[in-house]
């Protein structure tokens, strides 16, 4: 009854939402049935936006429970192309170190939930939590690393000051402009990614919210072994939220070619 009243009017219940396409919001309905039946331990997204409340009333009727877990953050960086000085390595970490962070997570059971209360919510753990495959994970935080370098390669080459420049400036201004697409590296390695990875992953792989990295994107890849795992349990007990989801996001991915 609560699958097919969403199915015949969905709410924005995730972070991808839109309002011409809700494949996002079908996925999320799916994963906390995964939960609800014991195949899947969490289903997270930032907490205080706007369609956290909706998430939360679709938890309370499928009768999960859901807390805002209080972390903190963690700079994660791998060296790429260009090495970042230490200097701003270090000063990205005492940014970002240790700042206290919020998630909003569902669960099965409130001691689940109580057990993730103070975690490091990094990239990486936060793709541990919530069973992403560690290739996947690993290249997040790659491509993460490589826009922390082509940004600060942007900003020292458009300063007046080059090297002299304040520390404090640079770190400020990496994090305004990280990953802008006027940053030419940094435009053409996210269209890139939009293309043969998001494309391709709502399209053959619509059942996972994550990015499968360049590993995954190939066949029998973790990514699709878990795409498989998902789809079967959405095939098996709700064949009407399988077919949406299969369709819309095949629409969900004509918006990024």
């Amino acid at each position: 009854m609560i699958v097919d009243e969403f199915i015949e009017n969905p709410e924005p219940v995730s972070g991808f939402s839109n309002p011409e396409n809700y494949w996002p919001d079908f996925l999320a309905l799916l994963h906390l049935l995964l939960i609800k039946h014991g195949e899947k331990k969490f289903h997270m997204v930032t907490h205080g936006k706007k369609y956290s409340k909706n998430l939360c009333n679709l938890a309370d009727k499928l009768e999960l429970k859901w807390k805002v877990v209080k972390g903190t953050s963690l700079f994660e960086y791998q060296k790429q192309v260009t090495t970042l000085p230490q200097i701003v390595i270090d000063a990205l970490g005492r940014d970002k170190n240790g700042i206290k962070t919020k998630g909003l997570v569902i669960a099965k059971d409130e001691n689940t939930l109580n057990d993730l209360e103070d975690s490091v919510l990094s990239h990486s753990n936060i793709g541990k939590i919530l069973e992403y495959p560690d290739c996947c994970v690993n290249w997040f935080v790659s491509n993460q690393s490589s826009g922390w370098e082509e940004v600060y390669a942007f900003i020292m080459e458009n300063s007046r000051e080059g090297t002299n420049t304040p520390i404090e400036e640079i770190i400020l201004n990496m994090d305004q402009y990280f990953e802008y697409d006027y940053i030419p590296e940094s435009e053409k390695r996210t269209r890139k990614i939009r293309i043969d990875h998001i494309t391709e992953s709502r399209e053959t792989m619509p059942f996972i919210f994550f990015q499968p990295c360049d590993v995954c994107i190939g066949p029998s890849s973790p990514a699709r072994k878990l795409n498989e795992r998902y789809a079967n349990f959405a095939k098996e007990n709700y064949p009407q939220l399988y077919e949406i989801i299969i369709s819309e996001g095949k629409k969900d991915a004509k918006a990024f070619r």
